[in-house]
This record gives structure tokens, sequence and C-alpha cells, in this order.
């Protein structure tokens, strides 16, 4: 990975409140951001204008992802998921369970698996292609802040204010390991595109790179407070952060190396997403902004 590696700013993008979510579509074509002011915004990521508005909500949007066939799943702090058409427009289906504020999700990278966590303590898991629910897990000791989905989407990672990681088998609906190392809260996850690691961030300022059964694979260290966001580019040779300082982080998840930095927003990034092709990099902040980055080598 060179070592000159730099991001240059594309274009900012703005909501009517802090954004906590941002996505690429399935072709790349298309950017949805999804914000306190209870709207997920859809954009050309040619252009940056904006395509679209998605309403339906009764609360801030915590979560927007794409499924593989285009569709676009949203999850809010009004405990519900929302699956829209890839086009816009209204609602397809909305699924809900949690007791309490649902405060993250996941979508899997193939077939119709998603999965959110909430103030409930909760993991649930739901699909897409029948809108039933499929399960609720059990086992978090305080609020789930993040999850994600391996690629194969049987196995599903959990994090939260309990500082565990939880690994959970989706075909048994049952833990494999709960994993601890974090001293603060798990803030992210995101799956490698081999599928052979996952990296988990933290508020106490670290990433930590396990394998898929659970070893510790190294952990990397920001010296920035509070991680709250982390993704892989889609080649698996860049892992991006987003810090409680505004700052973006990538780095070399093989090597542990940090390649480059940008200052970006005022304040906490919520989210960072690379676009299919890993030539572009989103992050939103809870400045209601959305820096478009051009990820330069």
């Amino acid at each position: 990975m060179a070592a000159n590696l730099h991001l240059e700013r594309v274009r900012t993008l703005t909501h009517g409140n802090a954004v906590y979510g941002v996505a690429f579509s399935t072709d790349g074509k298309q950017i949805a951001t999804a914000s306190l002011d209870n709207t997920v915004r859809l954009w050309s990521s040619l252009s940056g204008e904006q395509a679209g508005t998605l309403r339906g909500h009764g609360d801030g949007v915590a979560f927007v992802g794409y499924l593989a066939d285009g569709r676009i799943v949203t999850a809010s702090l009004d405990r519900t998921l929302k699956c829209w058409p890839a086009e816009g427009g209204a609602a397809s289906a909305t699924f809900s369970g949690h007791q309490d504020y649902l405060s993250c999700a996941a979508v899997a990278r193939t077939g119709t698996l998603l999965a959110s966590g909430g103030f409930d303590k909760t993991v649930r898991l739901w699909d897409a292609q029948t809108n039933l629910a499929v399960a609720a897990l059990t086992g978090h000791d305080a609020n789930v802040q993040c999850v994600a989905i391996h690629g194969t989407g049987k196995l599903v990672a959990s994090g939260g204010d309990d500082l565990s990681v939880r690994l959970w088998n989706v075909e048994t609906k049952s833990l494999i390991k709960a994993l601890s190392g974090h001293s603060r809260t798990v803030e992210g996850l995101a799956f490698s595109p081999d599928d052979k690691q996952f990296a988990s961030a933290s508020g106490d300022g670290t990433v930590r790179i396990w394998t898929t059964t659970g070893e510790l694979v190294m952990t990397l260290e920001s010296n920035s407070g509070r991680i709250k966001s982390v993704a892989y580019s889609p080649q698996g040779k860049l892992l991006a952060t987003g810090g409680a300082d505004g700052v973006v982080r990538v780095w070399n998840p093989a090597t542990g190396t940090r390649l480059t930095t940008a200052a970006a927003h005022k304040n906490t990034i919520y989210g960072v997403a690379f676009s299919p092709d890993g030539k572009l990099l989103a992050s939103a902040g809870f400045d209601r902004t959305i820096h478009v980055w051009s990820v330069v080598e």
C-alpha cells in the first residue's frame, strides 16, 4: 500500500440535523445519508445533486444501507427498520420489535439478512425477503451500539456499552463467544471483505482487529479519544475510522500502519463508507455534513 496515500475532498453535502449514517449504492452511483432530522437523503455520487428524500420514520434515522438487490434499508430511533425501493418512494416494509431505542443496524453484503441492536440490550435479526423476524439474541448487559454481518450471513458480531464484542451463530441463534479487551464502549464493527477478520472500534481510542474465530490479531492506537465508525475498503487493503475529534484516519489493516489523516468535521464522525470501487470515501458527522473524499494513491 502506497505510503503517500491521501484524501482529497470532492464535495460536501448537508442535512438539517446530525448525520448518523452514510452508504453507497451497490452500483456506486448513489449515496444515502441518514440523519436525526428523521429523513434519509439520496444523492448522485457523480454530481452531488440531491436525488430524493425518504420520509416515514417518526424519529432520527441512525442507519442506512443497501441490500445486494438495490433496496435501501433504514433504522431509526423510533424502534423500527424500513425497506425502501432503490428508486425511493414509500417504504415497502417495516420491522418492529425493539423495546427501546434502536441504535444500530447492518445489512448483509449478499442475501437479505438484516441485524439491529438497541437500548433494550438485544440484537435482532430480520429477513428482508420474507419481512419476518428471525431471532432476538440476548446476552449483552447494556445498550448495544453496533452490529455487523459476516459475508456468508451465518455470523453476526455485536458490541456495546458492556465493553464486549459478541459473536453469534445465525443458524443456531446462539452465542459463539464473548470477546473482551476494550476498556470503553464498543462503538463500531466491520467485517473484512474476505470475511477472515473483523474490526472493532471503541471509545477507548483503539481499533482491534480479530479473526472471525475471536483471536486478537492487532490493536491500532489512534490517540484520538473515542472512535465511533469503521469501514473496510472493498478490496480490504484500507481501513477507515472516524472519531470524536472529527478526523478521518485511514490505515493498512495488514500492518497496522496509519496511512493518512484528514481533519474532516467539527465533532464526532458517526459514519464512514467506501464506494464499491474504493475510489471514494464518505464521512458523516454530528456537524450536519457529509464529506465525500477521493482516495488518492
